[in-house]
């Protein structure tokens, strides 16, 4: 029984290899039409460079949109942006809630958030000094990571 299962655990883990891969593409209808909205709205003059398409057999779809300024933007299966990375330069104010704008604005003046990820446990904002700021999903403070 136990060779059994070892055999079907083995046999998923080879099918979930298998059918599970990154592609890389070019093609922006490849991306929700709701993620081509956000990069539309919040970076206009910025065209993609790629698109890297993450297929999980066990989790559902991801897509990481590359910009030709080096922006890069996570986007779930819906086409909803889960991250910001916009390296150097601040993320577009459009993406973070006003109370985690405040609250940096306070407590961090003359920094800028460069990196800005949102989840279902709240959001998690990194300042172009390498602090990385945790909030509830309210927005309110909880912890500061350096």
């Amino acid at each position: 029984m136990k060779k059994m299962l070892a055999m079907f655990i083995l046999a998923m883990l080879t099918m979930q290899v298998a059918i599970a891969g990154d592609v890389v593409t070019k093609d922006v209808n490849k991306l929700p039409a709701s993620a081509r909205e956000t990069i539309k709205k919040h970076f206009p003059q910025t065209k993609i460079s790629y698109i890297k398409i993450d297929k999980d057999l066990f989790k559902s779809t991801t897509y990481e949109a590359t910009l030709t300024n080096g922006v890069e933007i996570d986007f779930d299966s819906k086409g909803e942006w889960m991250e910001v990375d916009c390296k150097k330069e601040a993320v577009p104010a459009a993406f973070i809630p006003a109370s985690v704008s405040q609250y940096v604005k306070e407590n961090f003046p003359g920094q800028r958030i460069v990196k800005f990820e949102r989840g279902r446990k709240g959001y998690d904002a990194e300042l172009a000094n390498g602090l990385d700021v945790k909030f509830d999903v309210y927005g309110g403070f909880l912890k500061l990571d350096d």
